[in-house]
């Protein structure tokens, strides 16, 4: 079957720094494209957030990181330590002390991630979700540039060898339970029930015309 593709721009709101779960999400868009297999990309459309997998459980996994990337970009708007033991404030500031540093901290993590799709969802391990990381003081609507290329969910086609096996075993079996209705039926009973074709009677015509049947 050839491969399928789709290409969709999905928003999402942020509530400013921290982080915001997609994959429930993803989940939903994946469903809804119909395509059972295959590979999603995700690309993050702005210089100010990324994307990132990590701990689904325990939410002090996610306090924590954001406190190392706070130790390592403060978002003071004063650059690293200089030589000479100095911080100079950033050249690119117009947007707030929180700009630049939201830069860098996209630059440290990722702006796009490959995934496999499998079921119609996204294939994460246990304890694993996707993450926007928002770099920014304040709230942001997002987008994030969703690429999916795979295979729909078809019916199985059974093979004409196949379909004549079971055929040919269908009709073994018809024989087989027509000897045992045959074999307990009583060729007098159509006469006691009044000439009236009982459900054994029907039963036993059709089994004879299972039987009978001429092989395709």
């Amino acid at each position: 079957m050839a491969m399928q593709q789709v290409l969709e721009q999905l928003e999402f709101e942020t509530q400013g720094q921290g982080f915001t779960r997609l994959d429930p999400h993803l989940n939903q868009w994946l469903a809804a494209s119909g395509i059972d297999t295959g590979v999603l990309h995700l690309t993050c459309l702005h210089t100010s957030c990324s994307l990132t997998i990590n701990e689904n459980a325990d939410p002090r996994v996610l306090v924590d990181l954001a406190a190392w990337m706070e130790a390592v970009v403060p978002q003071d708007g004063h650059g690293p330590v200089t030589a000479n033991g100095q911080r100079h404030r950033y050249r690119h500031d117009d947007e707030g002390r929180d700009d630049m540093p939201a830069h860098i901290r996209t630059a440290l993590t990722a702006q796009t991630m490959t995934l496999s799709v499998q079921g119609g969802r996204l294939l994460l391990g246990i304890w694993q979700a996707v993450y926007l990381w928002e770099h920014r003081a304040m709230p942001h609507r997002r987008r994030i540039a969703c690429h999916l290329v795979g295979e729909r969910t078809t019916e199985r086609t059974v093979p004409a060898s196949e379909a004549s096996q079971a055929n040919l075993l269908q009709r073994r079996n018809g024989r087989k339970l027509n000897e045992v209705v045959l074999s307990r039926h009583q060729p007098d009973a159509w006469a006691e029930d009044g000439g009236i074709e009982t459900d054994v009677d029907l039963l036993i015509d059709r089994l004879h015309e299972i039987a009978e049947a001429p092989p395709e």
